[in-house]
């Protein structure tokens, strides 16, 4: 006669967790610290923008509100004011295009970054070099420009254009 009384149970034993459940055990404290990480390096980044905002004699809450923020930092770096429209319309067209042009935007995005950065180092009395570190790893160079002894110059010699203003 078959005994059914571990029907619809599993035969791992008693208090015996699965090989499964010890890797998704594993799998979500790996996704929880990647997460605190990254919120921590958000919220660094965050403090950071605010304070080289204030450097740059502006209001540090200015650097949270988005869109607000763009228009402010075209003003700090000394571009043009449709570099401000420029940006805004590569981020707002970038919603409705397809995957397989979307490449465009992100290079166009690319340079614009670079583009902003460059007046900003030149602001900050950098190099060329920093506005490319600044661009690739922001990480890097904002925090340097925010917390380090480098003083904004309102009245530097920046480009209206950027690294666009090409006399031919």
């Amino acid at each position: 006669m078959m005994d059914y009384s571990n029907y619809g149970q599993n035969n791992l034993g008693v208090g015996e967790p699965s090989l499964i459940s010890q890797y998704t055990g594993a799998a979500v404290a790996v996704i929880i610290i990647i997460a605190i990480i990254a919120i921590a390096v958000a919220i660094f980044m965050i403090v950071a923008q605010c304070k080289l905002y204030s450097k740059a004699g502006e209001k540090w809450w200015s650097a949270i509100i988005p869109v607000w923020n763009t228009w402010v930092e075209t003003r700090i770096t000394g571009l043009k004011w449709w570099w401000f429209a420029i940006v805004s319309g590569l981020a707002a067209l970038s919603v409705f295009v397809s995957k397989e042009s979307s490449y465009v935007f992100v290079w166009g995005t690319l340079l614009c970054t670079f583009n902003y950065n460059y007046n900003l180092a030149k602001k900050f009395g950098k190099s060329n070099g920093f506005a490319f570190l600044c661009t690739i790893l922001p990480i890097i160079g904002f925090p340097i420009l925010a917390f380090g002894s480098a003083k904004y110059n309102k009245n530097a010699e920046v480009n209206g254009n950027g690294i666009f203003d090409v006399n031919w």
